[in-house]
């Protein structure tokens, strides 16, 4: 005869044998524990993580004594926010018992004591890959990416107990405290930036301050700033290759003896690509950067007046090679001073009527976009204009205007790239690459192409970047194979070939994310219709051919993206093919997040072209 327990019978043994279990862990000194008792399961457990943080603090708490900032908070206060910075990463993943009460719900989260160490020993790493990146950045002189992961290594050193430990050695086997080497490395950056006021320009009812930004007497490429108005700091402001700005506004300025200026370095916006960084961040004792903040004289400098009742001045335009002189006489080097005269004249008075006839029906359709995109602005040039010949085109090199927007907080300064069609009317506007991404596609052996060669990709890359900042969906979709493989994630996984063309490397098996042409361009479409705009910034191109006549290209970006309501950095690999000049084709576009494990990112190496 079968003999059966009644239900509540069964639940109390399962709950006595599950409170035994959880009895066992508490008294074994393998284990850090936290517990908690509350009305629902959620409650409970968020309790019981956070006893754990505490329990964990108490253990570590004596090794912060040497990292406390100057906020004042208590050793016990800061140690706890520091670890509570690792719960949402990997506390969460703790091991759990938990026990349904009548009333109540009691859980209990524990860790082996070895698994502590494993989590700090991960964060370590990350430290040493961030800093490691600080310094490549450094060396090729993009000193807002330097400046942002030296910090973001120093905010997680914080949250470290080996703080004061942790070693790293240099490239000439110098070995150094990690902490000492950031706060030296970062304090050598901020003193050898070199900040002066070239102009002062009045611009209708506007004061602005041009300003010229050098590190180690090279231009900045990039780097975000926010200057002192009179009763509190503007909106973010970003350098481009050197050329910066400080906006007043009726009078604001009349008074200062000088210009205020805050270099970013937190970066947090764009930490949400790092949710460890994003957590660190949010933690109310981190270091302060003194020499972030920047006071320069205002000793009367140079003044440009920029007004609508003043014509703009634009320099003449320097020739770059004996044969360009020989394709094109003066005369059709004054048409060009001339047309961008009237044009840079228009965009000050807010009139496009007079200047149409310049421009062919799609030129003109660019010009409209660019004028739309947020409050245009003309900014002095830099050194005089370039212009280069590509077939029965000109590309004319390149006029700084600054674009901000009404409903956001950020403004952008980008080069203007005017292109002429044979019959000396403007058939394209770009913004232009940064001048290090420029020469080093210029830069190239003779083996990479010739010199139209490179400006043909450049002007492709230029023509790209600006279709996403004035979301034109028509020349994106034209240049995307129909067949064109798109990918957003990490890693590749094996694919069909396009045509017949390539095949991907096998054994890629990787999460990710793939989208046909149309879908792309519907979500690019939905995209664009959400944002009041979109900036992109492109750093650390590489760029490689595949071999003999053939034209393609596998071009290798680390990629900046802001909008109005989001802002990433990635790194995207385009495999083009300019074969046919006039009709570019993109086979392949992929975008991950971060470098591959090691240190890689898709590229052409990950195909096998046929």
């Amino acid at each position: 005869m079968k003999r059966f327990l009644p239900l509540f019978i069964v639940l109390i043994i399962s709950v006595s044998v599950t409170a035994q279990n959880a009895n066992e862990i508490k008294k074994n000194p393998d284990y850090i524990w936290g517990e908690a008792s509350a009305k629902t399961l959620e409650q409970a457990d968020r309790f019981a993580v956070k006893d754990l943080v505490s329990q964990i603090s108490t253990k570590v708490e004596s090794s912060f004594s040497t990292v406390m900032t100057e906020n004042g908070s208590s050793l016990e206060e800061f140690t706890r926010s520091a670890i509570s910075t690792y719960s949402n990463i990997y506390l969460n993943n703790a091991k759990r018992i938990v026990i349904d009460k009548r009333k109540s719900v009691y859980v209990l989260r524990y860790m082996d004591k070895k698994e502590i160490d494993e989590i700090f020993s991960c964060r370590k790493d990350k430290i040493i890959d961030y800093t490691n990146l600080a310094v490549s950045a450094e060396r090729d002189l993009r000193i807002s990416d330097a400046m942002r992961y030296y910090y973001w290594a120093l905010a997680l050193l914080t949250s470290h107990p080996d703080c004061n430990k942790i070693k790293y050695t240099t490239s000439d086997g110098t070995e150094f405290t990690l902490l000492t080497f950031i706060q030296s490395e970062l304090d050598k950056i901020l003193k050898t930036i070199r900040i002066n006021i070239t102009d002062t320009i009045f611009y209708n009812n506007s004061k602005s301050f041009i300003l010229s930004v050098n590190y180690k007497g090279k231009p900045v490429p990039d780097l975000d700033y926010t200057f002192w108005c009179g009763n509190t700091y503007s909106n973010i402001y970003s350098i481009k290759d050197g050329l910066g700005i400080a906006e007043f506004f009726s009078g604001q300025a009349d008074d200062f003896t000088d210009l205020r200026l805050r270099l970013e370095y937190v970066y947090s916006a764009r930490s949400i690509i790092d949710p460890e960084v994003q957590s660190v961040l949010e933690m109310a004792e981190l270091p302060r950067l003194k020499d972030a903040e920047i006071s320069i004289p205002l000793l009367k400098p140079a003044q440009k007046f920029i007004s609508t009742n003043t014509q703009p001045e634009i320099n003449s335009l320097r020739i770059m090679s004996a044969e360009e002189i020989k394709k094109s006489g003066k005369s059709e080097t004054k048409d060009f001073v001339k047309s961008l005269t009237k044009i840079n004249q228009a965009i000050i008075s807010k009139d496009s009527l007079p200047v149409n006839n310049l421009f062919t029906e799609e030129g003109l359709n660019c010009y409209n976009k660019l004028i739309s995109y947020g409050n245009a602005k003309l900014l002095p040039n830099k050194e005089d204009l370039q212009y280069v010949k590509i077939n029965d085109k000109t590309m004319v090199r390149s006029v700084p205007m600054l674009f901000s927007f009404p409903n956001n907080n950020r403004s952008f300064v980008e080069d203007v790239v005017y292109t002429f069609d044979s019959a000396g009317k403007i058939c394209n506007i770009n913004f232009a690459l940064s001048d290090i991404a420029v020469n080093d596609i210029l830069n190239k052996s003779e083996r990479f192409g010739t010199e139209e060669d490179k400006y043909f990709l450049i002007n492709f890359l230029e023509s790209y970047k600006t279709a996403y900042s004035l979301e034109n969906l028509e020349f994106i979709g034209s240049v995307f194979s129909d067949d064109a493989l798109i990918i957003v994630g990490s890693v590749l996984e094996s694919a069909k070939p396009i045509d017949g063309m390539y095949q991907l490397l096998e054994n890629q098996n990787v999460k990710y994310t793939r989208y046909s042409k149309e879908q792309y361009l519907e979500h690019l479409n939905k995209a664009f219709a959400s944002k009041e705009f979109i900036n992109i910034e492109f750093e650390e191109n590489e760029v490689k051919k595949t071999g003999g006549d053939d034209k393609t290209y596998g071009i290798q970006i680390a990629q900046n993206y802001y909008s109005s309501n989001y802002s990433d950095k990635g790194y995207l690999f385009l495999m083009i093919d300019l074969n046919d000049s006039l009709n570019p084709a993109v086979y392949v576009r992929t975008w991950q997040p971060e470098k591959n494990s090691d240190g890689s990112v898709i590229g052409l190496e990950h195909f096998s072209i046929k």
